[in-house]
């Protein structure tokens, strides 16, 4: 059931990169031998994709409604965009507003001194929770 106060995602537009020659991060470059005997002994040159945090700027496509997607494809969709609702909700929410932080470290000491008070809290919440 959806939750009328809660947001609902209905499409993602990510930003190209321009990467310069060579630099693309998201793909895997394989050079490989020929095999004795070939024509040419130049190496061959593939290019693969590859996982990568900049993968996150070319969202899935969402087919139109001319196409329909199974049960399962449509699930599969969906979990990719909620994953990253949550990954681009972090960096908004958490990562943006404390960059300089991050950079130098600060930040993930801050976050350590909360899980600590979670626990703490934690803990506390059980203890009532016996009493």
């Amino acid at each position: 059931m959806i939750d009328e106060e809660e947001p609902i995602l209905e499409k993602a537009e990510g930003t190209e990169i321009e990467w310069n020659a060579g630099k693309n991060l998201t793909q895997k470059i394989m050079k490989k031998k020929p095999k004795k005997g070939a024509k040419s002994s130049k190496p061959i040159t593939k290019t693969e994709p590859c996982e990568s945090f900049f993968n996150f700027f070319s969202p899935p496509a969402v087919p139109t409604e001319e196409e329909e997607l199974d049960e399962e494809e449509a699930e599969e969709l969906q979990e990719m965009m909620e994953q990253d609702y949550d990954v681009g909700s972090t960096l908004r929410e958490k990562i943006i507003p404390h960059a300089v932080s991050w950079y130098t470290g600060e930040a993930a000491d801050l976050e350590d001194l909360d899980d600590d008070e979670d626990d703490e809290d934690d803990d506390e919440m059980m203890r009532r929770g016996r009493g």
